[in-house]
């Protein structure tokens, strides 16, 4: 046997999904989220499993994403995210396009800086991608207290 037997296994695959320290998905051509890592879940909130199926942009509550939904109104067309997603599935894979939107909360309206991957699922079918969002401003104050002490 070996060291790379175990590497098939779905319980090998979902344990390297949630070893990811960034919020990662697992969305279909719509982006609707089909699974999430670890790290998505606590930007998930309290019932993270009702954000399955539905659009990310609802989920995330963009403020794009009014009363059509996400990908439906017309800024929707200029989204990263969604774009990102679409160039996965015709073959072209995106590494981290900086992307910026707004987002409602519970403190009202907080803009956020994102680096957005999105790779297609080899084999998948329906064609599912990853999608990794990356938070600058997380990375931003890592660095900052790391680096500069």
């Amino acid at each position: 046997m070996n060291n790379h037997e175990n590497d098939e296994s779905p319980h090998f695959g979902r344990a390297v999904f949630n070893a990811l320290p960034l919020p990662a998905f697992i969305v279909d051509d719509d982006v609707r989220i089909l699974a999430y890592n670890a790290a998505a879940e606590k930007l998930l909130g309290v019932a993270p499993k009702s954000s399955l199926r539905r659009r990310g942009g609802e989920v995330l509550h963009c403020l794009c994403a009014g009363p059509l939904g996400c990908g439906q109104a017309k800024p929707c067309k200029n989204c990263i995210i969604r774009n990102s997603v679409k160039d996965a599935i015709s073959g072209r894979n995106t590494r981290r396009k900086f992307y910026e939107l707004s987002l409602r909360g519970s403190r009202g309206v907080t803009p956020v800086s994102l680096l957005v991957t999105a790779n297609l699922l080899p084999e998948s079918q329906p064609p599912q991608v990853l999608l990794i969002l990356e938070n600058m401003a997380e990375t931003a104050q890592l660095y900052r207290r790391h680096c500069l002490g």
